[in-house]
């Protein structure tokens, strides 16, 4: 029998990561638009680093899972096309999400600021420091912000063409709480 549903593991490591993407990206988006006085701003990108550091982490442990136990079969109406489109998207993604926070990380240690990961420790810098690198690291980072953003976007919007227009199990694969699928020998009439 195919397997229809992701790990709890996977569904874990989704979610948590789609919360804490959410927030590194709302924070650092607000962070970038402050004009208040440096110690509001440096702390508020404090928290943004803290958090964006944290998906480093569940990055790999995901790689790792996603590797080790495949994704479930895509649904049997999906074209070739479609399973294409959603491997280079799902590719571009994980690429995303684990080239945004390193260059975060990247663009910081070339400023000569520390990266704190869940306000536990510091990450040790990359490189050392170098103003002159801050401004390419910079408008790097930034472009992958919006690219991740894209994608996301992207990726909502095809589960939710999965859930309301094909009206396959794609979506319900993923949530949070398992599928309730009717016991074979009792009929639904």
């Amino acid at each position: 029998m195919e397997k229809t549903n992701y790990t709890t593991v996977a569904k874990l490591l989704h979610w948590s990561m789609a919360v804490l993407i959410f927030v590194a990206w709302v924070i650092g988006y607000y962070s970038s638009l402050l004009t208040l006085n440096e110690k509001i701003q440096t702390h508020s990108i404090m928290i943004h680093k803290s958090v964006a550091s944290v998906t480093l982490f569940l990055i790999a442990i995901r790689i790792i899972w996603r590797l080790t136990h495949p994704a479930p079969a895509a649904p049997d109406g999906m074209s070739s096309l479609e399973r294409s489109a959603a491997k280079i998207g799902h590719f571009l993604l994980y690429a995303c999400m684990v080239a945004l926070p390193l260059s975060g990380w990247l663009w910081s240690s070339a400023a000569g600021y520390k990266i704190p990961v869940a306000e536990i420790f510091f990450l040790p810098p990359l490189i050392d420091k170098n103003p002159a690198l801050t401004v390419t690291l910079s408008v790097v980072h930034k472009v992958l912000a919006y690219m991740i953003l894209a994608l996301i976007c992207g990726h909502v919007m095809m589960a939710l063409k999965h859930h309301f227009i094909n009206r396959d199990a794609l979506l319900s694969s993923m949530l949070p709480r398992k599928n309730r699928t009717p016991h074979p020998s009792r009929s639904i009439t």
